[in-house]
């Protein structure tokens, strides 16, 4: 049941799929938004995923509500969407685990800590400039290491 739009139904029936696929005995972690821009509202669910942050005024929060398993564990998930009234100003920064575990040359990671700092310090400008600088700052952070994963980044901006 439930329509497009609807988080948990839609992880419900991915996970039911990826689970009865079976052959690949692989799981997924998805995060799963649904934006209404008219309505200034954010709906979503996280199926083990790194939760996305929210920068709002001069604090940074993580989305944290509405976790639940990766799919393809279980043969049925079910993860209550979390419904958020966005406020203008507000920013969304959702990324994969490649952003945080980008290392260095000293086998450091970037880490949640220099997410967090460096998209609050940048909260002023448009969600383009951040998502921009943002993937620069982690690549002068990286350096020549090689980089273990993908990195994938959406930042949204409330204006």
């Amino acid at each position: 049941g439930g329509t497009a739009s609807d988080p948990t139904a839609a992880i419900r029936q991915a996970n039911q799929w990826i689970y009865e696929d079976g052959r690949s005995s692989m799981f997924v972690t998805v995060f799963y938004g649904v934006l209404d821009p008219a309505g200034m509202q954010f709906s979503y669910v996280n199926a083990g995923h790194n939760p996305p942050l929210l920068v709002r005024e001069d604090r940074v929060q993580e989305l944290c509500k509405s976790r639940g398993i990766a799919l393809g564990v279980v043969p049925d998930v079910s993860i209550a969407s979390t419904t958020l009234d966005l406020r203008h100003g507000d920013i969304l920064v959702l990324y994969t685990d490649g952003v945080t575990e980008a290392f260095n040359d000293l086998n450091e990671a970037f880490g949640e800590e220099r997410l967090k700092d460096f998209v609050l310090a940048n909260r002023g400008k448009p969600a383009a400039v951040i998502l921009e600088a943002l993937v620069a700052e982690i690549r002068r952070f990286a350096g020549a290491a090689a980089q273990s994963d993908d990195i994938t980044l959406v930042v949204v901006k409330v204006e």
